[in-house]
């Protein structure tokens, strides 16, 4: 098979078929390698070309922006001192009143504050001296702190203390004082003796409680006590219940205040049905009348 070419001097050409169709991909694929390094040419040249960055040229408004930072910076600072001055305040409110109903010295608690003085002036109006004196009201705050932070610890030992004394009437109401703390004639002998406790009679079996919180150190059968029960308040006070017909406490044991911890008897050395209730400061028996709660 032949391909008929007409020339441009009118006479024809014939070429075979095949080398037309070789003619035809070579001019095509000549083509497509024409556009494709049009294409790459193109994108080096792309990537090359960087736009140019125009920076604003108005100034004014550039000036008009940072005075409005700076005036919002000035703004939170007086916003925080203010807001100091208040806490201050109201943490010096707090100690002076609790110094007052207390009877407490403050200058004690590291509250002194020396001089003060200066002249009337307007308050600071730079952020340097805001700075400055924000720092100054959260040094001070800080001391004022941790100056009622002391207060609070002491009065929470101060509580702890008191829950701790042996201050409760260790009877119910029944129960009447049969003897008391001191000389007295013994009621076995007749012949004068110390009596290191006070005595309450009551019915046999009625509740015997802690006069104060503390720890049992001691709950059994000692001698003429008889049933006893020892419980050590700490700072050197101890409380004794003796002559129980019952223990309902161990050794070891935390008790609070006003907690039942035996039945009133009549064991060891007794005559009849009482609580024998000593009260012992630094090893040495004392009046327990001065520990119980007052008439009124």
């Amino acid at each position: 098979m032949q391909l008929i070419v007409l020339r441009p001097d009118g006479l024809c050409t014939r070429l075979p078929f095949r080398a037309a169709l070789i003619l035809a991909f070579t001019l095509l694929a000549l083509v497509v390698a024409s556009v494709a390094a049009a294409y790459w040419v193109g994108q080096q040249q792309r990537e090359v070309i960087q736009v140019p960055v125009v920076p604003g040229s108005d100034q004014a408004v550039i000036e008009a922006a940072e005075r409005e930072v700076a005036h919002e910076g000035l703004k939170h600072l007086a916003e925080r001192v203010v807001a100091l001055e208040r806490q201050l305040a109201r943490v010096d409110l707090r100690m002076r009143s609790v110094g007052e109903t207390l009877d407490l010295d403050l200058s004690e608690l590291g509250l002194a504050m020396g001089g003060q003085g200066g002249p009337e002036l307007e308050g600071p109006n730079s952020p340097v001296a805001m700075d400055e004196r924000l720092q100054a009201l959260e040094r001070l705050l800080n001391r004022h702190q941790a100056s009622v932070a002391l207060i609070d610890d002491t009065l929470r030992e101060d509580a702890s203390r008191e829950a701790l004394l042996p201050q409760l009437m260790p009877v119910d109401d029944e129960a009447w004082i049969s003897s008391a703390f001191g000389y007295r004639n013994d009621p076995f002998t007749g012949e004068r003796r110390f009596h290191s406790g006070m005595d309450f009679a009551g019915s046999h079996g009625s509740e015997i409680r802690a006069a104060g919180g503390g720890i049992v150190v001691f709950s059994g059968k000692r001698d003429a006590y008889g049933k006893m029960i020892e419980i050590d308040h700490g700072g050197g006070l101890r409380t004794r219940y003796a002559h129980n017909s019952e223990l309902l406490v161990d050794p070891g044991q935390r008790v609070s205040a006003g907690d039942t911890i035996a039945r009133m008897g009549r064991t060891g050395r007794a005559t009849d049905t009482h609580l024998h209730y000593e009260v012992l400061k630094a090893g040495q028996a004392v009046n327990p009348y001065d520990f119980l709660p007052s008439d009124d």
